[in-house]
């Protein structure tokens, strides 16, 4: 899921025209030549420096209206006129109708390359829709063409902070002047700051004293939301949002993050809410989308018609931005002649479950076969990010790229196929695709629904996840791996974390477990849980999740545990852990009773190297069968729940033969191991024939 991080957008322009950052013509206001009335004495057809003197009589009243129509009436008399497109791209953009106002400052910057101010509008249009990397490269442009331009810089060092691009933040503010101190706007950037460098306390402290400062600033109270969130304060963020609605109900932003903040606390119905009536204020807020058709695979009962309905408007939305390729570099490849050029883009290859899903299967790729080529999306590396970086031919970090750079830079790099290790979830870059820089493009592995971009050509599945019945329900054709869409690479531990004894042998008592994210765990799914524990009396149930180590979360999940009637004493709630003790309280549970309609997957797999089986349930969609396909891969087909009642049913039945379960859990591992579900040579093989049979699909593409 993606949060909402804007660089401060402060006073609309003309405000600050007045300010104390107005430097020789590095103001919009000076562009509007002051001269607000009709030149005396003129005669003839009028002139676009007329109709531009009444645009700004006009706007200078606040009639953006009318000033919009006399800019456009100045185009028309002279459509080389850059400064009535400039004039005529601002009053656009104050009225909201921001497609129109981009579609102006582009001539006015084709027309000019020089103004500097239609440069920062357009930035300031970028980072309206969330495309941050391209507000960056347009605040870059006009700081070079106008170094004193220092409002411009301002909103530069916020949106690199903002970014992670933390050293280039600082970098950019020594060249200009400092924040004074003791100001809202240098609190606001040293917030910004330890944002940026995962500092959420100082973060929270900073935010607060610049809110102390400027109260009614709803730049820097979001920023104040985005902290109490990565600090897991998810309902302290709530209120946050909800202070800054009460003087900008219609800010899109908040509406966007109010509604990221409903979905970690569970609140769907709230989260889809907010994210559609963030697309009524903006249609072209793309990250209010991407949010959106996250939370909608969520819902157990959502129709997947409806789901690819929507996403197909997010598809369309990134294809208007973008201008495909339609003629590639790279050669046909021949039968054997040189191996496949595969690029992989993603902001995951980290400590992450794509990196761990993605580690063993890349080590036993033949590189004659493929040429694996790394574009990852994230500012942040780690000894994962190492690890990986070694198996593949070439690594490139593209964090920074907007998207015309990187579809600009894939094309050349003569890419057979690219593909997508993301889908709707954060830091992905499926905007690029619309462009489509290769000419076979397909998403696999980051995502769990189809993508809604046409220009994706494939997507992953295994026949289990997705029955050739359902490829209606996807934008892109259906290229099937013949066992499994996952394969896990063995947990690497610095101890030996062996699998035990059943525990229940020596408690006396049957332990059950989750370790999901707690949106995961749906009313239905706690219902469920509540059948299992009054079938089982003696049963005791873990919940194990990052929140959990806050009182918040665990004052609400108790909550929810009583409205299902869970004897809240049978449950014990435990916070994260470091990696290798979170695989090591496995010993002490029986049995995993899964989450649906949103299944466990990292989890899953890793319980199953640690001899826990899963109690799935399977439903209607790739994701809904996740669960399925894993218990199927390690020969656990009778763990696999058709229904509700069917899953209490197997899961108290498990529970009550403690020989099987005993049985099971000490050969579950080496079964596990030996199967697809684990077997990286297996899989890399399946996929090398995946993608060579991508390339037969399309011979001679050039």
């Amino acid at each position: 899921m993606l949060l909402i991080i804007p660089s401060r957008i402060g006073c609309p322009v003309l405000k600050w025209l007045a300010t104390r950052f107005e430097t020789r013509r590095a103001s919009l206001q000076s562009r509007l030549e002051n001269s607000l009335q009709p030149a005396a004495g003129a005669t003839g057809p009028i002139s676009s420096a007329e109709w531009r003197r009444r645009g700004n009589a006009h706007l200078s009243e606040g009639r953006l209206n009318d000033a919009a129509n006399c800019y456009r009436l100045g185009v028309e008399s002279d459509p080389d006129d850059s400064i009535c497109y400039s004039n005529l791209g601002y009053a656009l953009g104050e009225l909201g109708r921001s497609a129109e106002s981009q579609q102006m400052l582009l001539k006015a910057v084709e027309l000019n390359p020089a103004d500097f101010d239609a440069h920062y509008m357009l930035g300031n249009l970028a980072r309206a829709r969330g495309d941050w990397l391209q507000a960056i490269a347009r605040y870059r442009e006009a700081l070079n063409i106008s170094a004193g331009f220092d409002v411009c810089r301002r909103d530069l060092c916020i949106s690199l902070a903002q970014t992670g691009q933390i050293r280039e933040a600082r970098a950019v503010l020594e060249q200009g002047p400092a924040f004074p101190p003791d100001t809202a706007d240098f609190f606001y950037f040293k917030g910004n700051l330890h944002l940026a460098a995962d500092e959420f306390d100082e973060a929270i402290a900073d935010f607060r004293q610049a809110a102390q400062l400027q109260p009614r600033d709803s730049s820097i109270l979001i920023n104040l939301g985005v902290a109490q969130l990565k600090r897991r304060e998810v309902f302290a963020a709530i209120e946050t949002y909800r202070s800054i609605l009460e003087f900008e109900p219609g800010n899109v932003q908040v509406h966007t993050n109010l509604a990221a903040a409903f979905q970690q606390t569970g609140q769907l119905d709230l989260a889809i809410q907010s994210y559609r009536h963030a697309l009524q204020l903006n249609p072209e807020y793309l990250n209010a989308h991407q949010n959106l058709l996250f939370a909608l695979t969520y819902l157990p009962d959502y129709p997947p018609a409806e789901y690819l309905r929507e996403a197909r408007k997010y598809g369309a939305r990134v294809t208007a931005r973008a201008k495909p390729y339609s003629h590639w570099l790279c050669p046909a490849p021949a039968a054997t002649a040189r191996p496949l050029r595969v690029g992989f883009v993603s902001g995951d290859l980290r400590t992450h479950p794509v990196g761990l899903f993605l580690e063993s299967i890349l080590a036993k790729v033949d590189p004659a076969k493929l040429a694996l080529v790394a574009y990852s999306t994230s500012v942040t590396e780690d000894v994962m990010s190492e690890r990986l970086k070694s198996l593949f031919s070439e690594w490139h970090s593209v964090a920074t790229m907007p998207d015309d750079a990187l579809a600009k830079k894939i094309h050349a790099d003569k890419i057979d196929i690219l593909v997508d290790l993301a889908g709707h979830t954060g830091l992905n870059r499926l905007s690029v695709f619309a462009w489509k820089p290769a000419p076979l493009q397909a998403s696999w592995l980051g995502y769990w629904a189809s993508t809604g971009v046409a220009e994706i050509d494939y997507i992953l599945v295994d026949p289990v996840s997705v029955p050739e019945a359902d490829a209606q329900f996807f934008s892109e054709k259906l290229w099937y791996l013949p066992d499994t869409r996952l394969c896990l690479s063995p947990p690497v531990t610095r101890r030996p974390i062996e699998v035990q004894d059943l525990p229940a042998l020596s408690k006396g008592h049957v332990t059950f477990g989750s370790y999901q994210i707690l949106n995961k765990i749906s009313d239905r799914t706690l219902a469920a849980w509540s059948q299992v524990l009054e079938r089982i009396p003696s049963a005791r149930l873990r919940l194990q999740s990052l929140p959990l180590a806050y009182p918040e979360a665990v004052a609400d999940m108790q909550k929810r545990l009583a409205a299902a009637n869970i004897d809240i004493a049978r449950v014990d709630l435990y916070g994260g852990a470091p990696r290798e003790d979170y695989l090591a309280s496995y010993q002490g549970v029986d049995v995993v009773l899964d989450t649906f309609p949103f299944p466990g997957g990292t989890t899953t797999a890793e319980a199953l190297w640690m001899g826990v089986p899963t109690v799935t349930l399977t439903g209607n969609s790739l994701l809904a069968r996740q669960g399925e396909t894993l218990m199927r891969c390690v020969g656990l087909d009778d763990w696999v729940a058709a229904n509700e009642q069917e899953y209490v049913e197997i899961a108290a039945a498990r529970a009550n033969d403690l020989d099987k379960l005993r049985e099971i859990r000490a050969s579950l591992r080496s079964r596990a191991l030996a199967s697809p579900l684990f077997d990286a040579a297996r899989f890399a093989q399946n996929l090398e024939d995946v993608f060579a049979g991508m390339a037969r699909s399309k011979p001679g593409v050039t």
